[in-house]
């Protein structure tokens, strides 16, 4: 069962809390019905482009939501690296030298 924490149940639970379909949803955002339904339901993961659609469609800020689906994504591709900590440290050196 997914977890609310996730970002495809939050966005299920805006749309019901907005009392939108899936099809306003997901014509809104540029995709098909049974994805944003695999997304809601943790089978597929949101893709960065549906992000700026999703925060103008219920009125939430960009940068809140893009720091959530990266804090998802990096837990989701990285979150039992025993070295994860220092990767990001050094990445984030790495990118405030630039």
């Amino acid at each position: 069962m997914k977890s609310v924490n996730d970002i495809g149940g939050y966005l299920q639970k805006l749309r019901k809390e907005n009392k939108m379909s899936l099809r306003e949803v997901a014509e809104y955002i540029g995709i098909d019905i049974s994805l944003l339904s695999k997304i809601e339901h943790g089978e597929r993961q949101l893709q960065t482009h549906m992000i700026k659609p999703i925060a103008e469609l219920f009125n939430l800020k960009y940068r809140e939501l893009q720091i959530q689906f990266l804090n998802q994504k990096i837990e989701q591709e990285f979150g039992g690296q025993p070295y994860l900590k220092e990767s990001l440290e050094k990445y984030l050196q790495k990118i405030d030298a630039k």
